[in-house]
């Protein structure tokens, strides 16, 4: 019996090698598994992997993008600062500014004038989302809700970018060029 198990063990152990030898060549190397971080969460609707919470504190445009393309986490560093589209797709609890609702700002159509309007994209109340403190993003996200920078400049009013502010739920627009006392967060995405 003894004989006989140590003969079936050889046997498995001999297949899998030939197996694994016989596969060979330059595409089939093991890639690198990231597995999932704690630091990290992935958007089921949307398929984006975002930061939990932000880093960097309250910064320009400029830095914002830096602070996304020198980003290191989960494993991954290729992060960088959201679309308008894509930081849209993190609204929660405000239909009129959530990715498909009736604010009309983000991908093709980037024009303040033809896009935005205070109506639909300033359309709910503070704190009355359902992440923590009444963010509107998911409550598997923190940090402090208010003005986040999208990678969206305005089509039609050089010198801004396209945000959205989670205390709110507003699309609005800020001023990019450095000046006192101006700056919001950024959430990085992959």
């Amino acid at each position: 019996m003894r004989r006989a198990f140590i003969i079936v063990s050889c046997a498995v152990m001999c297949l899998s090698l030939g197996l694994a030898f016989s596969y060979g060549g330059e595409d089939s190397k093991p890639k690198p598994v990231s597995l999932p971080s704690v630091d990290t969460w992935k958007d089921p609707t949307s398929g984006l992997t975002w930061q939990v919470s932000p880093t960097g504190g309250k910064m320009r445009w400029q830095q914002a993008q830096a602070n996304c393309q020198g980003l290191s986490l989960g494993g991954y560093n290729d992060w960088r600062l959201p679309t308008i589209t894509e930081l849209r797709s993190l609204i929660r609890g405000c239909p009129a500014t959530q990715k498909d609702g009736a604010c009309r700002v983000g991908g093709k159509c980037m024009s303040i004038n033809e896009c935005w309007s205070k109506d639909t994209c300033e359309a709910c109340s503070a704190q009355g989302g359902p992440g923590p403190g009444g963010a509107y993003w998911p409550p598997e996200l923190s940090g402090e809700p208010g003005w986040y920078w999208s990678s969206s400049a305005l089509a039609d009013l050089g010198g801004h970018a396209w945000g959205v502010n989670f205390n709110s739920g507003a699309v609005k627009y800020g001023y990019v060029k450095p000046h006192e006392g101006f700056g919001s967060s950024a959430r990085c995405v992959r």
